[in-house]
């Protein structure tokens, strides 16, 4: 209920000029964007079909939806149907790839506050 909630408050709200999406305390104090900055309004582009607006705002949230729905996926069928979702089984328990998301993070972090050509594209 709280996932269709959710959907229905992006699709309907634009994050960039809507009241209920709170701006980013990082940007606010520091004037550097954080990885999360501009996923907001990448989700909000998604729902409405624009792919190309969505890798604008936030390259990383894009490409990482699909792990992001893997995860939700994940945790319904767990709750649903009372599985118990062992280490082999799940991508999501293994130190190797936590690693790797959190350099690739870090990364995408630094790089989209270089104001260089082309790393100032990755800014939202």
């Amino acid at each position: 209920m709280a996932a269709i909630l959710m959907l229905l408050l992006y699709f309907y709200f634009d994050p960039a000029d809507s009241i209920f999406f709170p701006p980013c305390p990082f940007y606010t104090i520091t004037g550097l964007f954080c990885p999360g900055c501009g996923s907001q309004r990448a989700f909000h582009a998604l729902l409405h079909g624009q792919i190309l607006q969505s890798a604008d705002f936030n390259l990383l949230f894009v490409l990482f939806l699909p792990l992001i729905l893997l995860a939700f996926f994940e945790q319904v069928r767990k709750l649903v149907f009372r599985i118990n979702i062992h280490k082999k089984t799940s991508i999501f328990n293994s130190t190797r790839f936590s690693r790797s998301v959190l350099i690739v993070v870090l990364l995408f972090w630094v790089l989209r506050n270089i104001p260089v050509f082309p790393l100032d594209r990755l800014a939202p």
